[in-house]
């Protein structure tokens, strides 16, 4: 019975599992020496099994560095499941029932709240908070989840908050909406930008460095799926248009050597659709040279 239970146990400490093509393995040790942020000696071995079996659940890689980690700096609150910045937004973007995306900030203007896209306030108007609306399919239905997030709730006068509140809140307003249209694909979660907003982590924090060893072990690195390289146009093409999406994915890709997105490896398609996300985020701010696209040809989309 013993030998059981011991067989048992060592299996609840470690999992397998694929992501995208990638076998994934983690362990107790593994995890507690590469995944967690902050203070790992305080991270108990039931929080790292349910990360563990969370990430295996969802389909999330922790090895794919800044996608899914582990995060605790205090005793006396609960180890935090953090998906990294971007990462929330770019798996409901390749949710097969994801459709679109809406979103921006509230404020008030005069004696009138206004809800607007972007996150640009103008002159004169007063930041209240962040909105997000995502249309999606369930069933043979289509629906909506819709999230407003108030700025008093989250602004905690951190550096980020200073310089850019309405671009914080409403980055806090996508993931929770994300979270609502697809529960089960981030249940137990939460974003980084949602842990850096409320406080619980500070906005410079810094991977926990163990025992000074190098990183974990290269993994393979498998060419993107159709869905993926679908997903990425569509995002580009929701914000800029058919068009002009086609010359900022060019752009971004190029920087790989890329001129398609055919055999595009998972590590770059990440880093395209982060840089995508920045883009996008700038050109929302008003930055109005980030967010124009070059000239050139149309890369292939794929479909």
């Amino acid at each position: 019975m013993s030998q059981a239970m011991s067989r048992a146990e060592s299996n609840a400490l470690s999992v397998v599992y694929e992501v995208a093509g990638t076998q994934v393995a983690l362990d107790l040790p593994f995890v507690k020496r590469y995944l967690v942020r902050g203070k790992s000696e305080l991270v108990s071995d039931q929080e790292i099994v349910l990360f563990m079996n969370t990430c295996k659940s969802q389909g999330m890689n922790p090895l794919v560095n800044g996608e899914v980690y582990l995060i605790k700096y205090s005793k006396d609150d609960p180890a935090q499941i953090v998906v990294g910045k971007g990462t929330y937004l770019r798996r409901a973007v390749e949710h097969p029932d994801f459709l679109h995306k809406e979103d921006g900030i509230l404020v008030m203007r005069g004696d009138e709240i206004i809800k607007k896209e972007g996150c640009c306030p103008y002159p004169g108007e007063k930041l209240l908070g962040g909105w997000c609306r995502i249309t999606y399919v369930r069933g043979q239905a289509e629906r909506t989840a819709y999230k407003e997030v108030a700025l008093s709730e989250y602004d905690k006068n951190m550096a980020n908050w200073k310089s850019k509140p309405a671009t914080m809140i409403n980055k806090v307003a996508v993931s929770q909406c994300c979270r609502e249209a697809f529960p089960r694909d981030f249940q137990g979660t939460c974003s980084e930008d949602e842990m850096v907003a409320a406080g619980a982590i500070p906005a410079d924090y810094t991977v926990l460095d163990g025992d000074g060893d190098s990183d974990p072990p290269p993994e393979e690195d498998p060419v993107i799926s159709q869905a993926q390289r679908q997903a990425l146009f569509k995002l580009a093409h929701d914000h800029f248009g058919q068009e002009e999406g086609n010359k900022v994915i060019l752009r971004l890709i190029g920087e790989h050597g890329l001129r398609s997105t055919t055999n595009m490896t998972a590590s770059v398609y990440k880093t395209v659709t982060d840089a995508l996300i920045q883009v996008i985020e700038s050109m929302v701010e008003g930055n109005s040279g980030e967010g124009q696209p070059p000239q050139g040809d149309q890369p292939d989309q794929g479909q």
